[in-house]
């Protein structure tokens, strides 16, 4: 097994049409999460609005958050086990509860990853690239010079295959990993007014937090991404053992450098000085940086592009997966259920997320990034803890059903707590309702689920619904054909 969590290819020249089975070894399969969640871009993204709620315990709202999400890792686990296929949570929810409820899954699942790749870049580009570049050397170059360059590569290590991407993925995911806990050493090392401390983890200062629980929301949207695992499933070596163990372990690495680079943020800042986070005019890593680093500041910058493009490319890759899944099942135009017969990548799908991309540019563009990327953030939050809600319902009814297996802690308990956890956090984010330009993702989601309702009616109308016999079929029990081979790094 290769160094990046993928094996090596086999040289087996045959081409038989599937994806490239095995290709990911589990540490592959894990940069995926990773790399999705976006580590560096996601302190950007929440960090201040985190701090504004929950004030030096920020740590704690953080580590609050990924242990429902954990939770939420061990329950759908049981159905990654179940049903280890490129639909991941599009065919975990068919499988496990009903193909129509698989099905509007999957339609959450594409207001998620498709939009994300280019949101990522274009809102990193204009609220931070462009202006820091500008500062810094002078140079003005337009959000969507940036965005064009890094959807260039995106584009390209998706076409060439998963292996590919995963070696992306790999170094771009350290890169900024290493970046972003150097510059929290750096804090803890030199740190500001206040001194080092272990203050932002002292449990006795939550009560001085303005609204711990607002800041356990935004906590929450910080490990979006962990998701994109699922629909690997087919390209990893060993799915049922390794796409669990992948989705368990993202939480708990990213989780970990979540913790422990906010606390260096917080005491580079200075604890006492805290109060100053949430109207800083820079992100506070940026601010730190230059004090700490002087010049040598604009690597952090590079950590922020390293990691928009992995996002970028992991998005591109859960997206892809699924919509080839339901067009193999049908529940989609059957053209996306196509692979590329040397590559093994579901190309028509990828042709799809190229042309979702250039519409998201577009509705940037016309509506702005910053009030496109919030809108779209608001709304992929919800959706998401309705797809979460939606697989928790799903490892309840179904291991009820088969006794053999029934856990009631893993089967019972954690769906529950799981489903009660996240129905907070999407009540708390509808009410009362947020501010422009959040508020309008409520009502966004609200007429996007209508149209897969009138999705389903038309399908159910026209009688094009031999798709619900497929759907909840993992990849080895609907393909009589022998597997494809894994597919080759380079031709």
């Amino acid at each position: 097994m290769s160094t990046d969590g993928s094996q090596a290819p086999s040289r087996d020249t045959r081409q038989q049409p599937g994806l490239a089975r095995g290709a990911l070894g589990l540490t592959g399969v894990v940069f995926q999460g990773v790399a999705t969640i976006g580590p560096a871009f996601g302190i950007l993204a929440v960090f201040q609005a985190t701090v504004s709620f929950a004030g030096i315990v920020a740590p704690l709202a953080f580590l609050f958050a990924g242990l429902v999400i954990l939770v939420t890792t061990v329950s759908v686990s049981q159905l990654a086990k179940q049903w280890p296929s490129a639909g991941g949570w599009y065919t975990w929810i068919a499988g496990a509860l009903h193909p129509r409820a698989g099905f509007l899954g999957g339609w959450f699942w594409s207001i998620w990853l498709p939009p994300a790749a280019l949101l990522t870049v274009a809102y990193l580009a204009s609220a931070v690239l462009q202006p820091a570049v500008k500062a810094e050397y002078g140079v003005s170059i337009p959000w969507w010079g940036f965005v064009l360059f890094c959807m260039a590569i995106v584009i390209w290590t998706s076409y060439r295959g998963i292996v590919l991407s995963a070696r992306f993925l790999l170094v771009t995911t350290a890169i900024e990993m290493v970046i972003m806990v150097a510059l929290a050493l750096s804090g803890l090392a030199s740190p500001g007014h206040g001194g080092f401390n272990l203050e932002p983890f002292n449990p006795a200062n939550i009560g001085h937090a303005p609204n711990l629980f607002l800041g356990f929301v935004f906590s929450i949207f910080a490990y979006s991404g962990w998701e994109s695992i699922a629909p690997l499933a087919e390209e990893s070596d060993n799915p049922r053992r390794n796409v669990p163990r992948a989705l368990r372990l993202t939480i708990v690495i990213y989780g970990s450098f979540l913790l422990f680079v906010t606390w260096g943020l917080l005491v580079g800042t200075g604890t006492k000085n805290v109060g100053g986070i949430p109207g800083a005019a820079a992100f506070p890593g940026f601010t730190l940086a230059v004090r700490l680093w002087h010049g040598a500041w604009v690597i952090v910058l590079l950590a922020l592009l390293n990691s928009a493009i992995a996002v970028a490319i992991g998005s591109f890759n859960g997206a892809t997966r699924t919509w080839y899944a339901m067009g193999r099942a049908g529940a989609l135009p059957r053209f996306l259920g196509k692979v590329h017969p040397i590559r093994h990548t579901p190309h028509n799908a990828i042709h799809l997320m190229v042309a979702m991309s250039a519409l998201t540019f577009l509705l940037a563009g016309i509506f702005g990034v910053a009030n496109t990327y919030f809108t779209w953030a608001t709304m992929i939050t919800l959706g998401l803890i309705i797809l979460y809600a939606l697989a928790n319902i799903g490892v309840l009814y179904h291991y009820l059903r088969d006794r053999a297996q029934f856990n009631p802690v893993i089967h019972v308990l954690f769906p529950a707590l799981s489903t009660v956890a996240v129905g907070v956090v999407f009540y708390k984010t509808i009410v009362p309702l947020p501010a422009v330009p959040e508020k309008y993702g409520p009502a966004a989601l609200g007429i996007y689920l209508l149209l897969a309702l009138v999705a389903l009616v038309y399908l159910k109308l026209r009688g094009r619904e031999d798709w619900l016999i497929r759907a909840g079929k993992a990849f080895d029990e609907d393909e009589a054909a022998e597997p494809p081979v894994p597919q080759p790094v380079s031709e």
